[in-house]
């Protein structure tokens, strides 16, 4: 109750109610019933009365026949009614993945009642001749708020199947002569709610159980479920930066400038950072999410954040192209990506080799070496 929310919606459902009765005109006709003239039928919003006082003021401009558009009611409409936690999430622009949420809007009849005032029968019988064969059981208009104009909104204006004839009773001479028509008209439309920015999803904390997993594959995987330990159960956060392939994964400093980087998660990258012992005399506290909600998820680290001109990302190629900075020096570097939920480290967990085998790629990640061959125990020395 607390927030102020006005969007034009009854200013504008009145506006567009008038407009669709705005083409009405009453013709003449001359003793063959052939046309000589037509007069256009006005719309004004005013009660009946008011338009009786001015059509008795000479000073008025107001003259039959017209239409008199006044608002009887306004109503929940029930049979419309939803969940009201539902609504509308929709992109913010065309070519932006930002989301703006728009709440369950209100859906309500609004009733107007129709004054048809003419001073010729047969004036009357041509509007409502015009009118009747077309609203029959009603009509669709097309309308947008102010603050929705990305939405075109159909609501259905529906006749109460009535016309109320009255002729002046208890006319004098001075009197204007006229007859009066009454209709009623029901507008289905809406009260919104305001927009409001829509805030991702950060993690999706369940259990997936099941052993074909192949549609999972844009979620990251965290860890099985210990107490379900005799099926495939799988517990993944959503849409979070997850890189899990490096090429090359082992070179020399002087033959690599560039490195691809595969995995899910890239639509939206806003940073690459560098980490890792190869890096480390450059490296800085990188604190991608403090002072938010996702801080004790994605805690700060040490590394080096890469230039946006240095990277690449191609999300429909599930890729980042890499271009490595020429300060490496020998050792480890891990490849980490953020988004605007989550960051993905490319070595995620860092397990030595209890073998003396090794069997590349062993470690998820990038090893710089001054030579070409690289031993097993100067590889698990550096990690």
């Amino acid at each position: 109750m607390v927030t102020y929310t006005y969007d034009f919606e009854i200013l504008t459902m009145s506006t567009v109610f008038m407009n669709a009765m705005s083409d009405i005109v009453v013709k003449r006709f001359n003793d063959n019933r052939e046309p000589r003239d037509q007069i256009k039928a006005r719309v004004v919003y005013a009660p009946k009365q008011r338009v009786l006082n001015d059509l008795l003021d000479k000073d008025q401009n107001i003259q039959l026949p017209v239409l008199a558009v006044t608002i009887g009611g306004i109503a929940r409409d029930e049979n419309r009614v939803f969940n009201k936690l539902q609504g509308l999430y929709y992109k913010t622009t065309p070519i932006s993945n930002d989301l703006n949420y728009d709440p369950t809007p209100l859906p309500i009849d609004v009733t107007f009642n129709v004054s048809i005032l003419t001073r010729y029968q047969q004036d009357m019988d041509q509007i409502i001749s015009h009118l009747i064969p077309y609203i029959n059981p009603y009509f669709v208009v097309s309308w947008r708020t102010p603050g929705r104009q990305e939405f075109e909104i159909r609501s259905n204006v529906v006749w109460n199947g009535q016309v109320n004839v009255q002729y002046p009773v208890d006319a004098t001479a001075t009197t204007v002569a006229r007859v009066t028509a009454e209709l009623s008209f029901t507008f289905k439309g809406w009260l919104f709610r305001n927009l409001a920015e829509a805030k991702p999803i950060f993690s999706i904390d369940t259990t997936i159980a099941g052993n074909n997993l192949a549609s999972y594959e844009s979620f990251i995987y965290k860890k099985p479920d210990p107490e379900l330990a005799e099926v495939s159960n799988f517990v993944y956060d959503a849409v979070a930066a997850k890189p899990d392939e490096i090429s090359p994964f082992i070179a020399t400093k002087s033959e690599i400038s560039r490195i691809k980087l595969w995995g899910t998660g890239f639509e939206r990258t806003v940073n690459v950072f560098l980490s890792g012992t190869a890096v480390e005399d450059d490296s800085t506290t990188q604190s991608p999410f403090a002072g938010s909600d996702l801080e004790t998820q994605y805690p700060e680290f040490e590394g080096i954040m890469l230039p946006l001109s240095s990277w690449k990302a191609i999300p429909e190629k599930n890729l980042i192209v890499v271009t490595i900075p020429d300060t490496l020096k020998e050792g480890k570097v891990d490849v980490i990506v953020q988004n605007p939920y989550s960051y993905g480290p490319l070595i995620a967990n860092v397990v030595d080799d209890p073998t003396d085998s090794y069997t590349p790629p062993f470690v998820n990640g990038l090893i710089i070496s001054e030579n070409k061959v690289l031993t097993d125990k100067k590889f698990r020395r550096q990690l």
